[in-house]
Order: structure tokens, then sequence, then C-alpha cells
């Protein structure tokens, strides 16, 4: 069914429908490549512990990083949170008998100055008879506007650019011809039946094979118009394009760096740090906040126990592209072998010497270079 300019609704055809369907396809594409680049980022992060001020791997560390709940990993969780806070602006986790999973589906209730509630929560087709209140859940929201409903209103209009650039594509490249049918061929009693049969059984078969000869009979003549018409066949570059600036049209409702989600590998070092910083850091930003202020709260944050969720363990690194920056960083003083080791998601050493800072004679103070024997205008 489909509405007419009158609020009517009339019956749509198969291939009206299918065309739709097509666009659509364009659409959601774009839109999923970005937010499943989103939820993979995010995937990747390490969720950091801390007690007392200290790093350790005990308390929540193995929940957020292996095993929210007992029929989800933690990539999986991570996905589906963030599949749901781009697509749908927010995204609403709750525990359940010691298990984090995320809702599918809720109603929000705001209140000015008392607790906000959330009911009709449905987690895997199961509804859940229970009011929660805004203390017991994780509840995020990604932006004020929800930026998914600009994109889809961006390419209703778009849409038809793209449709009428695969129709001129088809007309452009497919075969069109003239057939000439004399007076005494067309006033025969059985003409329909002929030229319907010819139609069918011999310019189908012609057109649809890829070696083929098409019989003339009297009376009917065929005339190639693509000969004459200097035509020349176009490719789908333009129609590449299009999809292209849909892409690009995507990646800014999600602050992601065009050339990500082209697939363009020159610049993506500069693109991932954009992509970090104004994408991924944000998001993450609010996921340790809401979990710090409602599993934590502000009595053991004062005491040094909280989490974080750490992004730089995001990009992949290669020791021996970056063996003179580990080297910096360990003859500077500035970071120990281990504490270089985990950085990088390698294994700290249980020695204490790996625990220990080092510095090479390379480093002086500026006014002890007088006493090796330079002067103050050295």
């Amino acid at each position: 069914m489909k509405a007419n300019l009158k609020g009517e609704t009339d019956d749509a055809t198969c291939d009206e429908l299918w065309a739709a369907v097509q666009n659509i396809w364009v659409r959601d594409l774009a839109k999923n490549v970005a937010i499943n680049l989103i939820a993979n980022a995010v995937g990747k992060c390490e969720v950091k512990t801390y007690i007392g001020g200290n790093e350790v791997k005990k308390g929540e560390y193995f929940h957020w990083n292996y095993s929210p709940s007992l029929n989800q990993n933690s990539s999986a969780f991570w996905h589906k949170l963030i599949w749901k806070l781009c697509h749908e602006n927010k995204a609403l986790a709750i525990d359940i008998n010691g298990q984090t999973v995320v809702a599918d589906s809720f109603m929000r209730t705001n209140n000015a100055v008392i607790e906000n509630e959330y009911s009709n929560v449905q987690v895997e087709g199961l509804t859940l008879n229970k009011t929660f209140s805004e203390s017991e859940v994780l509840y995020f929201e990604l932006n004020n506007k929800n930026m998914r409903l600009f994109f889809d209103g961006l390419y209703g209009a778009y849409a038809k650019l793209i449709d009428t650039s695969m129709q001129n594509f088809s007309w452009k490249n497919g075969q069109h011809w003239k057939v000439h049918v004399d007076g005494m061929a067309a006033g025969s009693d059985d003409f329909k039946e002929t030229y319907k049969k010819i139609q069918q059984e011999y310019m189908r078969t012609f057109f649809d094979s890829q070696n083929a000869v098409l019989p003339e009979f009297d009376g009917y003549a065929y005339e190639d118009l693509n000969k004459d018409a200097g035509r020349t066949q176009q490719n789908s570059r333009d129609i590449r394009a299009l999809v292209d600036d849909v892409f690009a049209f995507a990646a800014k409702c999600f602050n992601i760096p065009a050339v990500l989600l082209g697939g363009e590998v020159e610049g993506t070092s500069d693109a991932i740090d954009n992509f970090l910083t104004f994408c991924i850091d944000p998001i993450c930003d609010q996921l340790q906040e809401e979990m710090v202020r409602k599993r934590y709260g502000a009595k053991e944050f004062e005491k040094g126990n909280y989490l974080r969720i750490d992004t730089t363990t995001i990009k992949h690194f290669d020791w021996f592209s970056n063996a003179v920056n580990v080297d910096k960083l360990i003859s500077s003083g500035a970071k120990s072998i281990n504490e270089v080791r985990i950085a990088t998601g390698d294994t700290p050493i249980n020695e204490g010497w790996a625990d220990k800072h080092y510095m090479t004679k390379n480093y002086v103070e500026i006014g002890k270079l007088t006493n090796l024997g330079g002067g103050e205008n050295d």
C-alpha cells in the first residue's frame, strides 16, 4: 500500500516495492557501516578498574571485559549497546541477578526533582514486571537530537537522485531497436499474435543471449537506434559517486572522518586520530561517567574506587615501527618497562627491575652543563 496526495492508499506494484527496498539498502548500508565501525572501536577498549587509586584486575574487570552476562561476551554486549545508542539515540542497560543486559525496548518517565522511572522493559522477548528507578539502571543518550533522523530525512531527498541515475544508467546501456512493419504485414488478421510471438520468442532471446541470431520476417525490418545515436555506454561511476555522498553524510552524522567509511588508505592515520578524539572519546566518556556514578557513587570514588574506559587500546601497535618511541619513553624515565608493555597490550614482566624507571646520562639539568666543561653560551 502507498499513500497518494489526498492521503488515500493505493496498491503498490512489486516493482515499486522492490525499488523502495533497494533505495533503503543504500541508506542502511552506510548507516550500519558507520555504527559497526564505532561498535568495533568501543569493543576493543579495555575497561580498567581501580581500587584505592591503584589499577587492579579484580572486581568488575572480568565483568566488563569478558562476561557481562551468561549469554553474552563483552564484544557482543558493547555492539548491541552501541547499536541501540547510535540507531535510537538512547540505550538502557540493567542488572538482573548480577548480569548486565541491554534492553530491547522500554518506556521512560522523566521527572524534574525525583528519579526518572523506566517501565515495560523488554529483554530478548521477556517483559520485566518491574518499574526501575534512575539509580537502578544505566541510561545513555548520544545527542540532544537524534542525528539518525536527520540522516534519514536527507537521504529521502537524495534517494531520488540515485534512482534517476540508475534509470539513466540502465537506459544508456540498454538495447534500443526500432521495428518497421509495412502495411501488408500490419493489416494481416494474425498481426497481433505474430508480433507478440516475435517479441517473446525471438527478440527477447536475441537481447538476453550472448550469441544469437534475430530472424527477419517479410514485412518486418529492424534498426539499431544505438548505432547511429553516437551514444557511448555509461559506466557506474556516477552512481558510485552518489553512493559515496551518502556514506559521507552518514560519516558527518556520527562524527566519523569520511575516509574511514570510504575505504581510502591515504591519510588514515590522521583520520583515526580524529575518529578517536571526536567520536569514540566522547562516547566512552559518557559510558564511564554513567557507570561510575551509578555503580560506584561519590563515596567510593573518593576512596579511589572507580573504572575507566581506555581508548588507547583501539590502535594496532607495531613494536618494530615504534621501537624508537619505546626507547625514548623508557630512556627518559617517563615510563617503566612494564608500563610500556601494558600500554601496548603486552603482558608485564614479573620482575622488580621491570617496574623501575630508568634515565640515560644524556639528560642533565641545564645548570649543571657548566660543570661538564661547557660555557654559559654553549
